[in-house]
């Protein structure tokens, strides 16, 4: 058997599915398939129950999935005993970013990298958050940002701020939103987020309490399609304290003042990873940027 079969057996099984297995496999989902049927076929056993839901898997490859991440992290250990054969951290290192680089103190991250770690090449991702999570857990990168309602029990990450959001609006239209509660919120059209974004789902947590059940006009998935379509009047939306401000100094939005939400910012990485050279210095330097003190 091949190693990357069995790095695929993993993935899929942490994913679920095999159209989110490739994709954080970055191959088709044919080629999933093949890496799945052909581990199969040389251990004589059916890993996986193909169901309408997705994979899952059966009471022999619970009892493989365990030895698979064994051989998995044993993989690393030797990547992470030869970097530190060099007597320095060297080699690549991948991060994903969710957000803004800047509002990530990603300038502050590099800085830090190139004093303490010059030997550390960086290789900045920009994907969404929750692609973010399953990147670092499928291996695919080394950390990552993102955000989070819950602490998350999936993987290791380092708490750095609470992100504060804001109501946006257009700024025509302030005489509606001014002297607004919740509840006149919700009879706005709202850009909502895919349901697996934490601003979605502490959105839908807020309304929830309150009994209420906003109009939603839309659904878009990047910072930069909910910012021009405010700013059209398509309909009102939260984003960051910060880029909410920005665009209320320069006129594009109307902020709503009745009330903030918030989301954890982390930064996260494989459970497994923790004792890995390039992993350690990242977690460093985004504690000496984020947490000087």
């Amino acid at each position: 058997m091949e190693l990357y079969q069995i790095k695929t057996f993993a993935v899929v099984a942490e994913a679920g599915n095999l159209t989110r297995a490739a994709k954080n496999l970055y191959a088709s989902q044919s080629t999933i398939s093949l890496h799945i049927k052909g581990l199969e076929e040389e251990l004589g056993v059916c890993l996986f129950l193909r169901t309408p839901k997705g994979m899952v898997l059966t009471a022999e490859g619970e009892t493989l999935l365990k030895r698979a991440q064994v051989i998995l992290d044993s993989v690393e250990l030797m990547k992470s005993e030869a970097h530190s054969l060099h007597g320095e951290v060297s080699g690549g290192a991948s991060v994903g970013l969710q957000t803004s680089p800047i509002y990530l103190r990603t300038p502050q991250l590099t800085k830090c990298i190139k004093e303490n770690y010059p030997g550390l090449s960086m290789n900045f991702v920009q994907v969404p958050t929750w692609t973010v999570r399953s990147e670092v857990l499928g291996r695919n990168i080394d950390g990552g940002y993102f955000y989070s309602v819950l602490p998350p029990v999936d993987m290791e990450a380092i708490f750095l701020e609470n992100t504060v959001l804001r109501v946006v609006g257009p700024i025509s239209w302030k005489g509606k939103m001014e002297s607004a509660c919740w509840k006149g919120l919700a009879t706005l059209p709202w850009i909502w987020t895919p349901p697996q974004c934490p601003f979605s789902q502490k959105l839908k947590e807020t309304f929830t309490l309150l009994g209420l059940d906003p109009v939603k006009s839309m659904i878009a998935d990047s910072e930069d399609a909910h910012n021009a379509l405010v700013r059209s009047e398509h309909g009102v939306t939260v984003m960051r304290d910060d880029e909410a401000r920005e665009g209320e100094t320069n006129g594009s939005f109307y902020v709503w003042p009745g009330g903030f939400l918030e989301v954890g910012l982390y930064f996260g990485f494989h459970k497994q990873r923790v004792a890995d050279p390039i992993v350690k210095a990242l977690i460093d330097c985004v504690e000496k940027v984020w947490k000087p003190e």
